[in-house]
């Protein structure tokens, strides 16, 4: 890797610390209920799910854009939103609409990034470069999530509305963008004659993705009920799981070039059955160490497959509506997170609904997406450009 890639990646990956800004409200949501006690509960959880909604339009819509500005641009006018809107609060926490003004903020900033990151690490890398820059990408996401929200916490703890003010730690990441990004490519325009193809593969990969984190929510979403519902302890054990999560998920981020070199074309597929053993290890816990394999395994398998599904989604596009099509990976991805509740749910209710139900149905339904991956993978995707210049050979 040269010096003038390496300057690249700080600008990269200092603007993916920012993606998890939207986590900055997580902590105070309760002093934010008891400051508007009129205010309904779910309008209050509104703060932290608004962002992954405002963010699945934004991909789209600077994708779109993706013609007319550089990556670098993008990034930039979106790291800005990030700060202008999300300290809003703090100088008028008076009124709570300001706060859903704030979210949106967020969610469109988060939607602008994602897009602007991912698409510039398919022009400044190739090959297997390419696929360690989107795994290292995951392990400074988590960075800033862990940073994001202790910054947050602390903050917060005195006056719920000094949170906010977590959002000015952007401001030296946004000096390291203007300092360290490159700018990136505008897309060409499309034309009647030359228009913005999406991929067969693009669609195929976007839709096991969607399922792949409806499946993989799952640990997000109940792991702490389980762990009550079994008396294997309580807020703290649910707690420390998840950090353990996180944590295993920054590993996974280091493994990402050395699992695409093993398993290749079927990294996709491996992935999917470690989450299943994941899964069926949350389903039979009947201690804390069950759980805390289940959260390694499954944080471990979730932040390879995400880099790996875009460097996929990637060699199947060209290069014209490469943002677009990336876009479409996030959506997909987004989406499945959104409605992983209601599918788990329905896909229960044959096991007896609850809490059980729902990691049953996950393991067969993770078990049978496997099946379903390596099928897909071994059978019928084909990349546009081989992601080494050893697979072009062969």
């Amino acid at each position: 890797m040269t010096g003038k890639q390496i300057k690249s990646l700080i600008g990269i990956y200092a603007a993916s610390m920012n993606i998890m800004g939207i986590l900055i409200p997580v902590s105070i949501l309760a002093a934010v209920a008891q400051a508007f006690p009129d205010v309904p509960m779910a309008m209050v959880q509104m703060i932290v799910s608004i962002p992954s909604i405002l963010a699945i339009a934004s991909n789209f819509i600077f994708a779109g854009l993706s013609h007319k500005l550089y990556r670098k641009t993008s990034i930039i006018i979106s790291t800005c939103i990030f700060i202008v809107g999300g300290i809003l609060p703090y100088f008028f926490h008076d009124n709570f609409a300001w706060l859903i003004v704030a979210a949106c903020c967020s969610g469109f900033a988060m939607g602008g990034v994602q897009n602007g990151t991912g698409a510039l690490v398919t022009d400044e890398f190739e090959g297997d470069l390419r696929g360690t820059a989107f795994g290292l990408f995951s392990v400074f996401v988590g960075i800033g999530g862990i940073l994001f929200t202790m910054v947050a916490a602390n903050l917060g703890a005195q006056q719920w509305y000094n949170a906010y003010l977590a959002y000015l730690v952007m401001v030296p990441m946004l000096i390291l963008e203007l300092i360290c990004m490159p700018k990136g490519n505008k897309e060409a325009k499309p034309t009647k004659g030359n228009h913005i193809k999406v991929p067969k593969e693009v669609l195929a990969i976007g839709a096991i993705g969607f399922f792949y984190f409806a499946l993989t929510q799952l640990f997000n979403s109940n792991e702490a009920m389980l762990i009550a519902e079994r008396s294997l302890g309580g807020t703290v054990e649910a707690g420390n799981a998840a950090s353990l999560y996180n944590i295993a998920g920054m590993v996974g981020g280091f493994l990402v070039f050395p699992w695409k070199k093993i398993f290749k074309k079927h990294t996709l597929s491996v992935n999917t059955v470690i989450s299943t053993v994941g899964c069926a290890a949350m389903l039979i816990a009947a201690s804390m160490l069950h759980v805390s394999a289940g959260a390694i395994l499954m944080s471990l398998a979730y932040s390879i497959y995400n880099p790996i599904e875009c460097q996929f989604a990637s060699e199947a596009s060209e290069p014209m509506g490469m943002a677009f099509n990336l876009a479409i990976i996030t959506a997909a991805q987004s989406l499945g997170q959104a409605f992983s509740p209601m599918i788990m749910g329905a896909a229960a209710v044959p096991f007896g609904g609850g809490i059980t139900g729902q990691f049953t149905a996950g393991v067969i339904m993770f078990a049978i997406l496997a099946v379903v991956t390596f099928w897909y993978f071994g059978k019928v995707y084909k990349p546009t450009k081989p992601a080494t210049s050893e697979a072009a050979a062969e």
